[in-house]
């Protein structure tokens, strides 16, 4: 503040008190004071020239957009035969068959106007290493440049078909204007001979921090490995909760688990819940998002019994869906099931309950020509805490949906068992409790192996569009599907057009659900694929200012 000097003389001091010396003295200046009082006097003006502000006014919230980031897809490696587990250590693996092949599928969607985002799909080897470039970034010039309207659709894609795989990858899709864009992939595995003779199948998935799996045994023969894929460029905590068919495991080195950047760490569960007919993984994770996937395999004697990959299934609900169950004639599959041994080889209904009350369940099967019977009427009680199975032997050969409607939120999903004959290979397979149909679902298309869509409504109407894309990338004609309620519906993809390579699918109308069944002619080979979730469009958050 500035100072002026005062030369007078010195105030006299009140009594009792030390003389202040005359001389030289600093004041502060008045025109401090002077200034301070005329912004108060203003700040009194305005208050009288401006409303006044009503804390009881209602505010609306304004959504702010949020900055987008790439799309990301974890995808599943190939099948690995454990060779051994030391304690306190990671799995070691061994290879399947030289007859093993690992086909990797992915598809990216341009924009309206016809421009690809870049899209690649990367190792998780630690180091990101590029395993293949679907579409490179548009130029900086283009983005954002003015598109000329003609009222003609622009839309293409990009698809990368059978790649052959050897490790687990990440797709990433890059952002195109500020919006997300659109891609999905997945992996099949499938093997001629060895102990893990059989089909997998699992999408690309999303990563998150919360996810449920159920289907996996560790008894005797049945090896279960879980695979927590981290595609982050930061390290994850990963914990486990584990739920069996004789309540909740307490397993120590199930808490606390590091995943690192780019890396897949392997968990057997057999080290952690030994001796488990039927067991569910609740996977919670801090830091970095993740993915994750069972491999699940089963062995015989010497008989191959079948392998698959067990992918997320839908959070705990108490009212789920789950398409894409395939039956074999009763007459078949009893022999099969039979058999010593052989006692898992069943179609069969696996029901979680993570709660502390036990659940009343009702399941409805629905095919082909509505809903069919199932034994007690499909009621049944599941134990809380633990895992429950329902037997759904009885049905007619052919493909249903099942709808389970409980009083307490339940985490459910289908086994499935296809064989040949008494005395060869089985293989066996997982279908998951899935989401609710939305708009631009991508699904890619396999080659060399059967496809079949299955689509039900089990609550009322809905009509389902599909769009087929083709190995080149040009979208095919638009074809409608009117789901009945309470019906299945089955379609072979490559009716849709000459090469189907993937399909975009929207909904409508009452809740529609859907999966895809795989097969390979002359073999018991069988696999589900769900269908991904939609990741479209532009993201925001609503701020709300008051005090």
């Amino acid at each position: 503040m500035p100072e002026i000097e005062d030369n007078n003389d010195p105030v006299p001091a009140p009594q009792g008190s030390r003389p202040l010396k005359a001389g030289r003295r600093r004041w502060p200046v008045v025109l401090g004071g002077t200034g301070t009082l005329i912004a108060a006097v203003a700040l009194v003006g305005a208050g009288s020239i401006f409303p006044a502000v009503d804390a009881t006014r209602t505010v609306q919230p304004v959504p702010h957009p949020v900055p987008v980031g790439e799309t990301m897809a974890n995808c599943q490696g190939p099948t690995q035969l454990l060779a051994g587990s030391a304690a306190g250590a990671d799995p070691q693996f061994s290879a399947n068959s030289s007859s093993t092949k690992t086909q990797l599928n992915a598809v990216v969607l341009s924009n309206a106007a016809g421009t690809l985002p870049g899209a690649a799909v990367e190792m998780l080897n630690g180091k990101f290493t590029s395993l293949v470039t679907l579409s490179k970034p548009p130029a900086e010039t283009a983005q954002g440049a003015p598109t000329e309207l003609d009222g003609k659709p622009k839309v293409r894609a990009e698809v990368e078909r059978g790649r052959t795989s050897d490790a687990s990858s990440v797709l990433r899709v890059q952002p195109l204007d500020g919006q997300m864009s659109r891609g999905a992939g997945s992996v099949v595995v499938s093997s001629n001979d060895g102990d893990l003779q059989g089909m997998a199948a699992a999408p690309c998935q999303t990563p998150g921090n919360e996810l449920w799996i159920s289907g996996a045994s560790t008894t005797v023969g049945r090896t279960g490995v879980l695979m927590v894929s981290n595609s982050s460029a930061s390290p994850a905590t990963v914990s486990l909760e584990l739920f069996s068919n004789s309540g909740l495991v307490q397993a120590a080195g199930s808490k606390g688990l590091v995943v690192p950047a780019g890396t897949v760490r392997s968990v057997v569960l057999a080290g952690l819940a030994p001796g488990k007919d039927a067991l569910s993984v609740h996977l919670k994770s801090t830091g970095g998002a993740v993915s994750a996937t069972i491999q699940q395999s089963v062995l015989r004697g010497l008989t191959p019994g079948g392998v698959d990959y067990l992918v997320p299934t839908q959070m705990p609900a108490s009212s789920v869906v789950i398409p894409g169950v395939r039956v074999q004639g009763p007459d078949a599959a009893g022999k099969i099931s039979s058999q010593s041994g052989y006692a898992d080889a069943a179609t069969a209904l696996a029901l979680t309950v993570p709660g502390v009350r036990d659940a009343v369940v009702e399941v409805r099967a629905f095919g082909p020509d509505g809903q069919v019977a199932l034994p007690n009427g499909g009621v049944f009680t599941a134990k809380a805490g633990s895992v429950s199975e329902f037997p759904l032997a009885g049905l007619a050969e052919g493909s249903y949906s099942l709808s389970l409607n409980s009083d307490v939120p339940v985490v459910a999903a289908a086994r499935l068992s296809s064989s040949t004959g008494t005395g060869k290979a089985v293989d066996m397979a997982w279908a998951p409790a899935a989401q609710r149909l939305g708009s631009e679902h991508l699904l890619t298309v396999p080659q060399d192996v059967g496809s079949r869509l299955l689509l039900t409504a089990p609550e009322g109407p809905a009509t389902v569009q599909l769009v087929p894309i083709s190995n080149s990338g040009v979208l095919g004609e638009v074809r409608d599907v009117e789901l009945k309620k309470g019906l299945s519906a089955t379609l072979d993809p490559s009716t849709l057009a000459k090469d189907t390579a993937a399909v975009l699918i929207s909904a409508s109308g009452s809740p529609a659900y859907g999966a895809q069944l795989l097969s390979r002619a002359d073999s018991a080979d069988i696999a589900v694929l769900p269908l991904a979730g939609t990741v479209t469009g532009s993201q925001a958050v609503e701020i709300i200012m008051g005090y």
